[in-house]
């Protein structure tokens, strides 16, 4: 009997079952090659859909009788047919990778727990069924019974072998199963996507899948970035020269395979040239598969992709971020993109950290399906110091995983860098870890301001801290204001403008201030008159938040940061004679600030304790140096160091625990699994969130097309591909707020519920300086 996997549409081609695992078993082959793992991923691909090899699924693909979506559990069989292959071995190690196998085959439609919370082991109820198991066995046997015994064995090798590697680099019993976990979800997320992609392609009738003779590709990336360096050759100031040297070291770095190493350049050292230089440069010598280049913040993605584009082409690179989609118009041009962007099979890959962290932990299928191409690959990490604190333990056991399991490197890039490598989980650095290698000559080379504690005893009040900012105005002819809180920023803003109104004309500057309470296109158009106005010599202040501190090219005569983290001081000092346009070295303030509001902001808190304690020591003549920026993060991660394994709210458990031993379910067990394979991923990866989600989004009419977008989502929409194109192009329109705002905006009358589901803003409501605000009569907004 000839069984169906699964059914064309525009034709009522059929893919027969036997047909779906081969080709299945040829991706995951591929995928797993490069660490080690084809023989395991080609066997867990040939029987994971073995359950459809029975009458009854055959019926339910061609609509005969009563079945629904779902009903049919055709996973169970191949995870109940490898234990049984197994269990009359008595081996220690056929046992565990047969589990191994088995855990991967019950999860490729979806992560799961395997101890519930009364200690059961959820997959040996699972393999407990019997429906349709024997005419499944008969089947599978018959099409592939001649290639289990090999592929077994060398499968066991594999795991046994892997296995080895992860015991060498860890320390505890802890580390060592979350790392195995992690080989876990590589290993399903390379089934996931082999799976998807062969039913894309028969479904679709063509080839999904994204091939590319990357040994062409890494060669002529290698002679554009050439030709981008010899056009800087002719220039003689220290600064150039600088530049040239630490790319070169970078470059030189590329004579041996590095695992994870760091690279500290200071602002305005060629960051972004130069590590896309070394990692073009290890690709080629080292036959790597992918660049990824990670950075936390969507203005350093758009800033840097341009550059990335530029030496490796546009038909090699994807940029994955959700503003690219606000310039999709089409619906295939759409599709394609979302494929691309689900698969990650593109060559060099800039994403977010948001969307790096997800692949490695989200509980999503989409995103462990592209975890396996972080294998293989030159991953830069960009201003690494915006790791969440939460996730800090669990990113740095993922660099260790990437680096020395999946043969990876992974550049760390920052001139503020954490200390990693002294947390209860630490990364395992090389012993060759800094890229450019003695860099204090660097940042001398590249000073151009100087960090000032201007604190006080009892702080400052808002008028004070007005006050301090508008007289270094006066002194240096622009200013960059930097508060802790919107509240703080806004009332800062309104005091100074109070002053600016009413100074001599000579003394006026022009005033801006940012907010996350403005939406993204009121920002941008902000930053971009600011830029325009710096570069004209006009007089400028402005007042914010920390948003501006990272990813814009933007500079001051003067900044002022209220005191916060020192990696904070030195990003806002980032925006301060950032060209070396001063004559000298320009003056960067911390104050404190006693109006602010900080105490539901305890990271802040402990942040300001160890930079005041850093300040206070007097050991640090230039606290912008790295050596400040260590002491600062030790003292930091010490007073943090319970909240580093990503805390479960208002629970005893952390998500490393339950990605590791699990060990409140485990101490109830009822059935004994194996010690190191008591994961709930399940549950780790629906809790798992980067940037807390607290918010609401509602859509603001900052300017004419803003107005016309709320118009339509409040008409009927013809289909849910209008109402997501809108949705899209709506976006950068969009604010987010707590509900705590949203209700006081509600009781307001700003917000309107809109037909098509979302939040709207009455135009009254929407500020010109603010963004939005409860005061019901604000100015227009003004579009530069």
């Amino acid at each position: 009997m000839k069984y169906a996997a699964h059914i064309r549409k525009s034709d009522n081609a059929e893919q027969t079952v036997e047909a779906h695992l081969a080709e299945t078993a040829v991706f995951a082959e591929k995928y797993a090659e490069s660490i080690g793992m084809g023989n395991l991923a080609r066997l867990a691909a040939l029987i994971h859909d073995m359950g459809k090899f029975t009458s009854r699924f055959n019926d339910y693909i061609h609509g005969i009788g009563d079945h629904y979506r779902g009903e049919i559990d055709h996973s169970y069989a191949g995870a109940k047919f490898i234990f049984e292959y197994a269990a009359g071995r008595q081996d220690p190690l056929a046992y565990e990778t047969a589990a191994f196998i088995a855990r991967i085959v019950i999860s490729h439609h979806g992560l799961h727990d395997w101890l519930d919370e009364n200690g059961e082991d959820c997959l040996a109820k699972r393999i407990e069924k019997n429906e349709g198991y024997k005419e499944a066995f008969s089947a599978l046997s018959e099409a592939f019974g001649d290639k289990i015994d090999q592929l077994f064995k060398a499968a066991a090798g594999e795991y046994a072998s892997i296995r080895e590697r992860i015991r060498k680099i860890s320390k505890v019993s802890k580390d060592f199963a979350f790392y195995l976990g992690m080989m876990e979800r590589l290993a399903e997320s390379m089934l996931i996507d082999a799976d998807r992609t062969n039913t894309a392609d028969f479904m679709s009738d063509r080839s999904t899948e994204q091939v590319f003779d990357t040994k062409k590709l890494w060669e002529a990336a290698q002679g554009r970035m050439s030709e981008k360096l010899a056009g800087f050759s002719g220039r003689t100031d220290r600064i150039s020269l600088r530049r040239a040297d630490i790319s070169d070291r970078c470059a030189a770095f590329s004579d041996h395979k590095a695992g994870v190493c760091r690279l500290i350049v200071p602002t305005g050292g060629g960051k972004t040239l130069s590590s896309l230089r070394y990692a073009v440069e290890c690709c080629k010598e080292y036959g790597m598969e992918r660049i990824f280049y990670i950075a936390p913040f969507m203005s350093i993605l758009e800033q840097n992709s341009d550059v990335i584009r530029s030496i490796c082409g546009d038909e090699f690179f994807l940029e994955h971020h959700s503003n690219v989609l606000q310039e999709i118009d089409s619906e295939e041009e759409l599709a394609e993109y979302e494929l691309r962007a689900e698969k990650w099979d593109k060559p060099v890959i800039a994403a977010t950290m948001v969307q790096f962290l997800n692949a490695l932990f989200l509980g999503k299928s989409t995103a462990v399906r592209r975890m396996h191409r972080l294998c293989n690959a030159v991953i830069i990490i960009d201003e690494v110091q915006s790791v969440p604190l939460k996730c800090v333990n669990m990113f740095n056991m993922a660099v260790n995983f990437l680096a020395k399991i999946c043969g990876s490197t992974v550049v760390l890039c920052s001139a503020t860098q954490p200390v990693f490598d002294s947390t209860e989980f630490p990364v395992l650095f090389d012993e060759r870890k800094d890229i450019t290698g003695s860099y204090g000559e660097d940042f001398e080379i590249f000073r151009r301001t100087e960090l000032i504690p201007a604190l006080t005893v009892s702080g400052y009040s808002f008028e004070e801290a007005a006050g301090f900012c508008y007289e270094k105005y006066l002194d240096h002819g622009s200013l960059l204001a930097v508060m802790n809180t919107k509240k703080a920023a806004a009332e800062v803003f309104n005091l100074i403008k109070s002053k600016n109104d009413s100074a001599d004309e000579e003394n006026k500057s022009f005033l801006l201030h940012l907010s996350t309470n403005m939406c993204p296109a009121h920002r941008k158009s902000i930053i971009a008159e600011a830029v325009r106005r710096l570069h004209s010599r006009e007089k400028v202040i402005c007042v914010t938040t920390q948003l501006i501190e990272a990813g814009v090219d933007i500079s001051f005569g003067c900044v002022v940061r209220s005191m916060a983290g020192m990696d904070n001081a030195a990003q806002a000092a980032g925006r301060c004679n950032r060209n070396g346009e001063a004559d000298g070295i320009s003056p960067v303030y911390i104050i404190n600030v006693k109006d602010e509001r900080l105490a539901g902001l305890q990271e802040i808190k402990t942040a300001q304790d160890a930079s005041r304690l850093i300040i206070n020591s007097g050991k640090f003549e230039d606290m912008l140096l790295p050596e400040a920026m260590e002491a600062y993060f030790r003292k930091y991660y010490h007073e943090r160091a319970d909240e580093m394994n990503f805390n479960v709210p208002g629970g005893k458990e952390n998500l490393v625990d339950l990605l590791s031993l699990d060990t409140n379910r485990f101490a109830v067990k009822k059935i004994k699994p194996l010690k190191y394979s008591a994961q709930a991923f399940k549950t780790a990866g629906d809790i798992f969130e980067v940037i807390d989600s607290e918010t609401v989004s509602i859509v603001v009419p900052y300017n004419s097309e803003a107005e016309e977008l709320i118009s339509r989502l409040d008409c009927d929409i013809k289909s849910p591909y209008e109402a997501a194109q809108l949705m899209r192009k709506a976006q950068k329109y969009t604010v987010g707020v707590y509900d705590g705002f949203k209700k006081q905006l509600c009781e307001a009358g700003a917000v309107i519920q809109l037909k098509s589901g979302a939040l709207g803003l009455k135009k009254e409501f929407y500020d010109k300086d603010i963004g939005i605000t409860l005061n019901g009569s604000a100015p227009e907004a003004i579009i530069f």
